[in-house]
């Protein structure tokens, strides 16, 4: 009986972690990159990238890389990524694997993915459901951006829960931050009954 061509196997990304990958037989054009994006659930800033590619049956020194479009990269096989602010960035993941004889195989792929988009979430009641903070670390002003159709109060407590600001926000409104000083802080928004809190790092 013929052995499958394709075999699941497991690999590492140079200084990563473990990931699932498809071997295949084949030289240096069996290289095939793909990616899968999940974006967060709770924060819309936040993607969860997944390496799901094929490589050559035999193959080793795997090595590959993330670009994320922001200026970050990563060599895990499956990265969490928060970008700082909300748009459209364009992701890339290039690899290469040895696959013996003195040959190497390569490939990269690109994808577009778009972050920040509360407008789309469906919200009939108008009430105050997602919100996030931007860029995030925050320097001297940043902002929020909700879901809610009415303005929102803000609340921003230091660690040990005193409240160092309060104001009412509105999307896309600068918040001076200027007089916080470097650290974390948890920042409420908080609209009717609803509240939702953020962790939000000052670098001024």
């Amino acid at each position: 009986m013929k052995k499958s061509l394709r075999t699941f196997l497991t690999l590492s990304f140079l200084f990563g972690t473990t990931m699932p990958l498809f071997a295949q037989s084949g030289g240096e054009d069996s290289c095939k990159a793909y990616m899968n994006v999940m974006p967060d659930h709770i924060d819309p800033l936040l993607v969860h990238f997944q390496w799901a590619g094929t490589v050559p049956i035999n193959s080793f020194q795997f090595l590959g890389m993330w670009d994320f479009g922001d200026g970050f990269t990563s060599n895990d096989s499956c990265p969490d990524h928060m970008y700082s602010q909300p748009g459209t960035y364009t992701v890339c993941l290039s690899f290469s694997i040895c696959i013996g004889g003195g040959l190497s195989c390569h490939d990269d792929t690109c994808q577009t993915v778009t972050v920040g988009t509360i407008a789309g979430i469906e919200n009939s009641d108008g009430g105050l459901h997602q919100f996030y903070v931007y860029p995030n670390p925050v320097q001297s002003s940043f902002f929020i951006r909700s879901d809610s159709h009415s303005d929102v109060e803000i609340i921003v407590r230091n660690p040990a829960g005193q409240i160092v600001y309060r104001s009412i926000a509105k999307n896309d409104a600068p918040v001076d931050a200027a007089r916080l000083a470097n650290g974390i802080y948890f920042i409420e928004a908080h609209s009717g009954s609803a509240v939702l809190q953020r962790k939000m790092v000052v670098q001024n």
